[in-house]
């Protein structure tokens, strides 16, 4: 592929989440939830009880970050702490009552995004488009490692 092409690609993807963030950031306002903070309590859902550490890691973010958006969300009452037995540095995170309640909501929302994301695409271009963002987020997540990996023995 020429460079031509990928800064294109580029371009596209990071226009694309852009007006993911501007819709979804306008649909989620009355719930007090962000295109940043939203996915959180998706994964808290389906993995409960996880620590910090591991939900940054399934978020693919950084600990600080994770940090601050679940202060966050505890404020707001989206996510509780509670003690972990076996390690009482890292407490077990769980979603609320109030977080049960959005996040079918949550959900709607991103399905009508992508329902107008893909108008006009079928199924099979649909399904060939994911496997290659599949294919680079896994290039661009391996480069990351390595080179965390190289800024870590130095």
């Amino acid at each position: 592929m020429d460079s031509s092409n990928v800064s294109v690609l580029i371009k596209l993807t990071n226009n694309i989440y852009r007006c993911t963030q501007m819709y979804v950031d306008k649909r989620l306002k009355k719930f007090n939830l962000t295109t940043g903070t939203y996915p959180y309590l998706l994964v808290l859902k389906r993995c409960k009880g996880i620590n910090q550490n591991e939900l940054s890691r399934e978020l693919n973010i950084d600990k600080s970050l994770c940090s601050r958006t679940v202060k966050k969300l505890i404020g707001l009452n989206y996510i509780r702490l509670e003690e972990n037995k076996e390690d009482i540095r890292a407490h077990k995170l769980y979603i609320t009552n109030k977080a049960e309640d959005v996040i079918p909501k949550i959900i709607e929302i991103i399905q009508e995004w992508i329902h107008i994301l893909v108008e006009g695409a079928d199924d099979q271009e649909t399904a060939i488009s994911i496997e290659f963002l599949k294919r680079v987020l896994n290039n661009g997540t391996i480069y990351r490692e390595k080179c965390c990996e190289r800024m870590n023995k130095i």
